[in-house]
This record gives C-alpha cells, sequence and structure tokens, in this order.
C-alpha cells in the first residue's frame, strides 16, 4: 500500500473477486489477484458475466467520483469494450484497511454507484450484495428491452414509410434499379433496398461526425434545407476526403437518381429522425441490424432459397463454434489474429459474418485482461475488416450492406479494403455462372462476367476504397460459416428458381457437371459422393466449404434439419463423418419457432464440427446436444445459453444422468446432453435432439438397442429387429400415380387413401378408394406397370407422413391388400397374428416413441417417414414370440382394432391407447410404461405446447 492508501486498481480486483465468489462473474485467474493488481496496465477489470463482457470502473469517494466513474463506464459500452459497464464509489476508509482485512472490509462496505447497459442505467447503493442483485436486475432489463429488434422495428417502418412516399412510378424505380444492379425493378422492392442504403448512409455520417470535426452531423444537413442537394454534396466530400466508397458511393447514386421534390424531401427528413433515433442505440449496431430489416423487407428469399440467419441463432452458433476454450488462438495478439480467416460463402447481409466479428472481440478483450494489456478495438476491427472477414454472395445490395454494416462497428476506422466478393449468377456470354458454387475444387475464380454489373463484366469487390474487378482468392479457413440456400432439386426443381426457365435449366446442367467432375485431389474423388442436389443446394455448399477449411478448422452451419436424418442428406452426413468431428448440434423444440432463419417456420438446426487433422482419432469426442424449450429472442438470450453450454458438463445421454440445462434467471431455456461421435457417426445424428425432453430421447436410445427404461427404474429386454426383416414396404405415392388413377367404380385395384384425422381413428381399416390403371403417362412422368405395383400392396399400412397434433395412428390394418398415396403398404410371410401384433406396437407408446425417433422433420409437428428409414427401424420381432404371447396380443388386437384412439397430444389420458400398452406390457413382461406415454404426449412437437 502507497502513502495514499491502495490503488483503485486493487479495489476493483477485490470487486470482482467477490463479484466471482457469488458466482456472478467469471474471470481469468490472473484477474482475480489483488497483490498484483497495483502493477496491472489496464486500470479497470473486465470479466464475463452469462457471457457478457462486464467493465468494473471504480473511484475512491470524492465529490465527483460516481460522475467520473459513470463516464468511463459508458465509454467502454459505447466503443463496445463491454455489454455492462460497473460504476463504483468506494468509501475513502477502505483505502486504508489492512490488506488482510480488505476483501471482508470490501464485503461489508456501503458502496454507491451504477450500472450501465445497452438499455439504460440502473443506479444502485448498498453492499456487494445489492451490486449483484442490481447486476441481474441489469441483465433481465437487457433481455427485456432487446435493443436490436426495437431498432429493426423502428428502421423497418421508417424505410417502408420512404419507398411509399418517394417511389410512386415505374420510371423512379427504374433508375434506381440500374443502380442497385436489379434486372427486374419492382418498385416496393427497389423503394426498400435504397430507403435501406440511404438511411443507412446516414447513420454512418451521424456516427463519423463524433470522430471527425469536417464531417457534418445530421441535425446541420437538416438545419441547411434542401436535403437532397445537401447529402449528395456532402457524401461527395466524404467520398474525396476520406473514402467509405462502400457507404457513400451507392447512397450518393441512388439520391442523384431521384427527381427533386416534395415527396423526396420529405421522405429524406423521415430517413434523418430515424437515422439519429438508432445513432443513440450503439448496441444495436453491433449486430446485423441492417440485415435484419433487409430480411423482413424483401421477398426475394423465396425466389433465390436464402433464408437469412436471425440475431440471436448467429450469436448462439458464432459463440459455441468460436468459444474461448473451445478454439485455442493468441487471442491477445493482433498479429495472430491478422492470421485468422473467417468465411461465408453464401452470407447475404453479413449476420453470421457479424457475429463472427463479435465474438473474436469478445476473446480479444478477454485474452487481453487475461494478459494485463489495454486493447486495442481500432486496430482488431481493421483486423478484422480487412485481414479476417471474407464473403461471397450473389446479391450486391446485400454485399453493400455487409460492407457498412462491419464498418459501423468501428467508424473511427478508414479501412482500405474488404474482402466482400460478387459473384455471378446465371448465364453470361454463354457461360453458365454458378456463383459460390464455383469454388467447389479451385480457390481462385478468374475474371469473368459479373452477374450485377454489366459496366465491369467482371467480378466485383466491394472494396474499402471502390468496387473493383479482378479475380478472387478464397483462403484456407479456420472457420467457415454458412446458411446455405435451401432450394431443392424435387418438388418442381427450384434449384435456381430465382432466374428464366431456360437459364434454371442450363444451370442445373451444368451444376451435375460440377459434381460429376473428380477433384484434384490423390483420391480423384467426385463431389457427387458428398453432395446432393436432391437434398438441395445446401448440401452442394457444404461440400464446397470442406475443400477450404483447413485441418483443426471449423464448420458452422444453419440447414434444415432434415440434415440429421433425412436420406437425401446421406451424402453430407457421410462427408462430415469421415472428415470431421461433430462437436455441437443445435435444435429448437419452441412450437412456431422451429427455425433459426428470418421469414420461414422450416424446422432447422445449427451445427458446428471441427476438421481432423491427419492421423487424428475422435470417436471419443463428445458431441453436444442442446435442445432449445425457448429459442432465444435476443442476443443477451443467445450469450447466456452458449456460455451455460461452453461452461457446463453435458451428461452421456445413456451413461449418464439428468441434464444441463442453460437458463438465465428463473427462465430454462432447454437441456443439453451428450453422446461420443463415435456412437453416432455412421447412422443418423437425430438421436441425441429427437426430444426436448432429455429422458424421452434416453428411453428411446434404451429402445434402439432392445432395452426399455422408464425413469426412475431399471431396464428390461425386449426383442426388436428391423421393419424391413419382417417385410417389404410398397411403392410411394409417385409410383402408384404413375401407374394408377382414382376410379369411380370397383375395380380390382383397392386402395386405401388419404388420411383424414377425424375418419382415420381406429386400427381396423377398409379400403375407401379404387384404383383403376393409366392407358398413357402423365405428362413428363413414366407410364408403370400395374403388374410391378399391385404385388407390393398391403393390409398392414404404416404412415408415410403425419401432422401430429391432429392425427391418431401410425399403423392401421386393412381388411384387404391395398396400396395408398399417404400410407406405405406392408408385405410378408407374417401370419395374420403376428401382423395383428405388430400393428399393436407401431400404435404403442413404444412403437409411437421409435417411430417418432425416426422422423424426417419438415416444419414441426409436420413429419415424413422415408422408406429406407422406415426399412431400418426397430420393431417388435413378433416372429420370435411364443405361441402363448402371440395369442395375448391377438386377443387384444380383437378387442381393441375397432375402438377409437383419441390424437397423439392426448395420448396420456386415452383410454384405448393405456389399454395397447398394457396388453404389450402384460404379453412381454415389461413395466409400465404409462411415464413414457405421458412425457409423450407433452412434447413440443406432438401437442404443438411449450414445455414450461
Amino acid at each position: 500500500m502507497s502513502d495514499g492508501g491502495y490503488r483503485e486498481e486493487v479495489l476493483n480486483v477485490f470487486l470482482a473477486l467477490l463479484l466471482s465468489k457469488r458466482g456472478v462473474v467469471n474471470a481469468p485467474e490472473k484477474v482475480l489477484q489483488p497483490e498484483a493488481a497495483g502493477q496491472r496496465a489496464m486500470p479497470d477489470v473486465i470479466v464475463e458475466m452469462r457471457g457478457l463482457r462486464v467493465a468494473i470502473e471504480g473511484k475512491v469517494e470524492t465529490p465527483n467520483a460516481l460522475q467520473e466513474a459513470l463516464e468511463q463506464a459508458h465509454q467502454r459500452v459505447k466503443e463496445g469494450l463491454a455489454h455492462l459497464g460497473v460504476a463504483v464509489v468506494y468509501p475513502e476508509s477502505l483505502r486504508r484497511s489492512d490488506f488482510s482485512e480488505l476483501k471482508s472490509a470490501l464485503a461489508t462496505a456501503q458502496l454507491t454507484g451504477a450500472v450501465h447497459s445497452e438499455s439504460g442505467i440502473l443506479e444502485w447503493a448498498g453492499d456487494v450484495n445489492d451490486l449483484v442483485e442490481h447486476l441481474r436486475r441489469a441483465l433481465e432489463s437487457l433481455v427485456a428491452q432487446d435493443v436490436v429488434a426495437q431498432a429493426a422495428k423502428e428502421l423497418q417502418a421508417g424505410v417502408e414509410a420512404f419507398s411509399r412516399r418517394v417511389y410512386r412510378t415505374n420510371a423512379i424505380a427504374g433508375r434506381s434499379a440500374k443502380v442497385l444492379g436489379i434486372s427486374k425493378p419492382r418498385g416496393d422492392l427497389v423503394g426498400r433496398i435504397a430507403g435501406l442504403i440511404v438511411v443507412n448512409a446516414m447513420l454512418f455520417q451521424e456516427l463519423l461526425a463524433e470522430q471527425d470535426s469536417n464531417v457534418k452531423t445530421l441535425n446541420e444537413t437538416l438545419a441547411q434545407g434542401h436535403l437532397q442537394k445537401g447529402f449528395c454534396e456532402h457524401w461527395k466530400f466524404i467520398l474525396e476526403r476520406i473514402n467509405y466508397y462502400p457507404i457513400y458511393h451507392v447512397a450518393r447514386q441512388l439520391l442523384l437518381k431521384l427527381p427533386a421534390g416534395r415527396d423526396v424531401e420529405q421522405g429524406l427528413q423521415k430517413l434523418c429522425q430515424v437515422a439519429l433515433s438508432i445513432a443513440t442505440r450503439r448496441a444495436a449496431l453491433r449486430h446485423d441490424l441492417m440485415g435484419r430489416v433487409y430480411h423482413t423487407l424483401l421477398a426475394e428469399a423465396k425466389y433465390l432459397g436464402t433464408y437469412y440467419t436471425s440475431v440471436p441463432a448467429a450469436t448462439l452458433l458464432l459463440k459455441l463454434a468460436l468459444g474461448f476454450r473451445r478454439f485455442p488462438y493468441d487471442w491477445h495478439d493482433l498479429e495472430a489474429i491478422k492470421a485468422l480467416r473467417i468465411a461465408d460463402l453464401a452470407c447475404g447481409t453479413g449476420t453470421l459474418l457479424m457475429a463472427a466479428a463479435e465474438v473474436v472481440t469478445d476473446n480479444y478483450v478477454l485474452a487481453c485482461a487475461q494478459q494485463d494489456r489495454p486493447p486495442d478495438l481500432s486496430g482488431l476491427s481493421r483486423v478484422l475488416m480487412e485481414e479476417v472477414i471474407h464473403g461471397y454472395d450473389v446479391l450486391l445490395s446485400a454485399l453493400h450492406l455487409t460492407a457498412s454494416t462491419l464498418a459501423l462497428r468501428a467508424p473511427e476506422v478508414t479501412f482500405q479494403r474488404l474482402n466482400l466478393w460478387c459473384l455471378p449468377l446465371g448465364v453470361r456470354n454463354g457461360q453458365p455462372r454458378l456463383g459460390s458454387i464455383e469454388f467447389l475444387g479451385r480457390s481462385d475464380l478468374p475474371v469473368e462476367v459479373d452477374v450485377f454489373s454489366g459496366a465491369s463484366q467482371k467480378i466485383t469487390r466491394v472494396a474499402g476504397a471502390g468496387d473493383e474487378t479482378s479475380g478472387t482468392q478464397l483462403p484456407k479457413l479456420d472457420l467457415c460459416c454458412m446458411n446455405p440456400p435451401f432450394t431443392r432439386s424435387v418438388g418442381g426443381n427450384l434449384l435456381f428458381g430465382s432466374l428464366p426457365k431456360q437459364e434454371r435449366k442450363n444451370l442445373q446442367k451444368q451444376l451435375k457437371k460440377v459434381l460429376q467432375r473428380p477433384l484434384p485431389e490423390p483420391q480423384k474423388r467426385r463431389p457427387s459422393d458428398y453432395a446432393s442436389a436432391t437434398a438441395g443446394l445446401g448440401s452442394v455448399f457444404v461440400a464446397v466449404s470442406d475443400w477450404h477449411v483447413k485441418e483443426g478448422g471449423r464448420l458452422a452451419l444453419v440447414l434444415p434439419k432434415a440434415v440429421l436424418s433425412g436420406v437425401e442428406w446421406a451424402k453430407t452426413r457421410r462427408l462430415l463423418a469421415e472428415r470431421y468431428v461433430l462437436e455441437y448440434v443445435v435444435v429448437s423444440h419452441e412450437p412456431d419457432r422451429w427455425n433459426f432463419s428470418e421469414n420461414t417456420d422450416l424446422s432447422e438446426a445449427l451445427l458446428v464440427a471441427r476438421r481432423l487433422r491427419e492421423g487424428e482419432e475422435a470417436d471419443d469426442s463428445p458431441v453436444v446436444f442442446v435442445n432449445l424449450w425457448r429459442n432465444p429472442g435476443s442476443p443477451v438470450e443467445a450469450l447466456a445459453i452458449a456460455h451455460a453450454v461452453l461452461e457446463g458438463q453435458a451428461p452421456d445421454l445413456v451413461t449418464g444422468q439428468g441434464a444441463l440445462s442453460p437458463a438465465l434467471g428463473e427462465k430454462t431455456f432447454g437441456e443439453a446432453v451428450s453422446l461420443p461421435w463415435g456412437n453416432i457417426k455412421a447412422g443418423a445424428w437425430l438421436w441425441g435432439c429427437a426430444f426436448a425432453q432429455a429422458d424421452l430421447a434416453r428411453a428411446a436410445l434404451h429402445l434402439l438397442e432392445g432395452k426399455v427404461w422408464v425413469p426412475g427404474q431399471g431396464t428390461t429386454a425386449v426383442p426388436l429387429c428391423p421393419l424391413g426383416s419382417l417385410g417389404d414396404l410398397g411403392p410411394d405415392r409417385r409410383d402408384v400415380w404413375d401407374g394408377f388413377k382414382e376410379a369411380q367404380t370397383a375395380t380390382p385395384y383397392p386402395a386405401f387413401w388419404g388420411h383424414d384425422a377425424n375418419a382415420v381413428t381406429a386400427i381396423a381399416q377398409g379400403p375407401n378408394r379404387y384404383l383403376a390403371p393409366l392407358h398413357q403417362a402423365r405428362p413428363g412422368r413414366p407410364l408403370r406397370d400395374p403388374g410391378d405395383l399391385w404385388p407390393k400392396a398391403g393390409r398392414l399400412l404404416v404412415a408415410e407422413r403425419l401432422w401430429l397434433k391432429t392425427q391418431r395412428l401410425a399403423a392401421v390394418r386393412c381388411s384387404d391388400q391395398v396400396l395408398s398415396n399417404v400410407w406405405w403398404p406392408f408385405s410378408g410371410d407374417l401370419t395374420p397374428e403376428q401382423e395383428k401384433a405388430l400393428a399393436l406396437w407401431l400404435n404403442s407408446t413404444l412403437g409411437l416413441l421409435l417411430l417418432f425417433a425416426h422422423r424426417e422433420e419438415t416444419r414441426g409437428a409436420w413429419v415424413d417417414f422415408k422408406k429406407p428409414v422406415l426399412s431400418a427401424m426397430p420393431v417388435l420381432d413378433v416372429r420370435s414370440l411364443r405361441k402363448a404371447q402371440l395369442k395375448s396380443l391377438g386377443n387384444a388386437y380383437d378387442t381393441l382394432a375397432s375402438e377409437s384412439l383419441l390424437p397423439f397430444p392426448q395420448m396420456a389420458g386415452d383410454s384405448t391407447r393405456q389399454r395397447i400398452d398394457e396388453a404389450i406390457q402384460e404379453a412381454l413382461g415389461l413395466p409400465d410404461v404409462s411415464p413414457l406415454r405421458k412425457l409423450l404426449a407433452r412434447e413440443p412437437i406432438v401437442c404443438l405446447q411449450p414445455l414450461p
């Protein structure tokens, strides 16, 4: 202690230590060393709270101490060093306490201060425990006041108002469309994009004015009047004297194309007001705010097959992929970070790249705190923009927003280049161009036609000093993050669906050639061995990214949930199984929020996989499955979930018990469990996340191994075998449709058509249609011989698809052999008694548990069951049952087959389902499975109700 008493750094460290002991914050061990605090280079202390960075700014009691500490805390939040700034005023008496007693003295001292967060200031007074409570309240406030959502809502309203007021004619839209590179202009679409780009430039001007006195504030521009002329002149000045080409060139060109008039002036005034409002919310600008609005405003997504990742999902995915401990790196060293390479091959507006930049910032700040080095955030921003981040897309307007959004993170930094490239998509000069897909098997693309720039005739790079035209090279990557296009080659073949029909056909042919072309590596494998266009372009993009990821590098992907079990995605799973270790799988079980992308209700999954090093074995590595009961609604919630998963230990689903439960306050977000990679990599990956409730997933996994497990009890063996070993599943609906048509009178070809939940209520059914052979093929389809199809008819039918919310039966048994359009006919050499037993099993709790775990999920409760998956699915081995067991189950079938069952969500109170379970339990000597039936009934995918 000096003559003047302890320095404030010592008190700050002791305070961090007390907060750490109370389980509120985490900090590196080196930070929590009061003995060395007096020699620290950083006067403030940076710690972590539920994934958020917290800066402690303390002052010893003086008349202006609180104001000074609060200003410093505010500055830390404003510059992005911390999410929360804690201003503390210490009593003067603490400075002269004995060092051995300082900790206990601080614990009971009366303090004053404030917690400054991205959502506001919360003043407090009291001891350390009171500070703990106010930190928690600040965290709750951050969650409740989602600054990104609030800013996005205001921004969207302003842009839409601008578009309606200004873009009233096709002529105005047409001129702006040329600037934006939109070949088929639509007034509302062009106006929205233009408004977003212009307000973005205004916002950047306001932030730039804080750093450069030569740049006017928005209020100064407003006061001068004649906004169109004023902005055009001032933005020209910025372009010539400072730069920021990606932000101001296109925005200025858009203003120049607008006719002068009252509507334009009023529209620009509205955008100015929005920009001024948002400029006060710096936290929103550290995320892809512009992209969030871009996603909402535009209707291009369904044609391009591009759904844009939500900000919370991007935050969660990249935090898991680049976790401070999971991704070892010299994070404190800017020279080391300069060598890092992160890319998105379908980056859109850069949501994932922004999230990656924020996580790198997290890691850098925490590492600097650990090494006691002052962080250089401006230097980090320059390194991120000029070296680390690489983005590729086919939409130039989206890429310009990516450039400006990255720049908004640090408006004081003038960058010389950005590695953002707009690649051509379509037929140019007779050559089909596939965008980023052309990186398959190659790291560079030659100078070619740019789909967005007829003048340049080349690939366009969005750079710091202007759009450059040249070739581009994709480096070897430490991380490739993507939410690739989802369009598939089935259901009308929507691959490249945004293009004219003939152009689309040309690109589809070119894609086929690319997938068949051997890659230039020793094994000479073809991309088609590891990618399927039937699954969609997403599968192809995964294969492209694999080519460029370093050993030890990672993939961070947003994909349809079908990637976990879908037949069409088997090649993608094979690629990852051979070359990677899967680290994290995140799925949402929240009804109506099965997705992680904006503007879709399709079920999706977040995947993180690490590429194996040569000779590395990773079969024992745990794959962590995060089953979200609540999809995070804000970046703060996403950070809390990621923090819990990264810092916690997810138990093994088979050998462990319980689950890791990420929570924020009293709000539980779900459960996390793990499975060894070697146990799942060769098959489907759905097992760890088939159900929201860990005990239900645990029961399904035990059952897969032929054991009935009920929570709180042991296991009991049950004889199972693959369904395909008992017989064959019949033709699918396309094959039936290629050979038959519906008949109006009775024919030799009875059918069971449809699955009306109110009509199909019992296991026993009869034909409800008749079919007649086609005399000629349908347009564009082959003609199938009824003689090939009818032998595959069967009495036992297994559901091909289900809407779990309303339907009641997974299988029915018909009085006659039938074909179907939504059921799989099952035929084999089973006796009637064996067939009856199998029908009961498939509708029992145990049968449903296995069936639902083998689903291919499209949109929540809307699920499919593919023939290869069903054929391999374990079912009761009815051939191994004794005569007495078969007789018992046959009698139960005869009694219950005509009884109505309730819809699946009501199975807990369904007396018929209960009697089916009891019949199976009695015949096979199994324990009471009613606890599993109750768990299954409350599964969100079944009842469409959230878990509490």
